[in-house]
């Protein structure tokens, strides 16, 4: 085979090799990696709730409308938290992790109370999606 022939064969190569690498790229699948929010598709929320005296840590709570969500809720006395809006309500004893899991399905601001006292906590923010 002469120079120009291998020459010419070397330069198909690799245009070739170039042709298919973008082309790879372009038609590549999907990454496998889950997405971070899918249209229509529930995310999990867990959020850490600790209560000490009158007070809720974080004071504020901000999640998005349309998600499940989960609030871990640990106390240092006997309370009863009732979630305005959502009417819910759950008895957490002191030392004693309790869970109250709900979907977060009205959007605005809902105050979280010691329905024993009446002694407001802290806030639900549900964040329109």
């Amino acid at each position: 085979m002469s120079k120009v022939g291998i020459r010419n064969l070397v330069v198909v190569v690799v245009v070739t090799l170039i042709v298919l690498v973008v082309l790879f790229l372009l038609l590549r699948p999907e990454s496998s990696a889950p997405e971070s929010s899918e249209a229509g598709e529930t995310q999990e929320e867990p959020v850490a709730l600790a209560i000490n005296g009158n007070n809720m840590y974080p004071a504020e709570v901000s999640v998005t409308e349309g998600n499940h969500v989960n609030l871990q809720i640990t106390s240092d006395h006997p309370i009863e938290l009732h979630l305005h809006g959502y009417d819910l309500e759950k008895e957490v004893a002191p030392g004693e992790p309790a869970e109250l899991a709900f979907d977060a399905t009205i959007a605005g601001r809902f105050a979280i109370e010691d329905h024993n006292t009446e002694t407001e906590l802290g806030v639900l923010l549900v964040q329109p999606s």
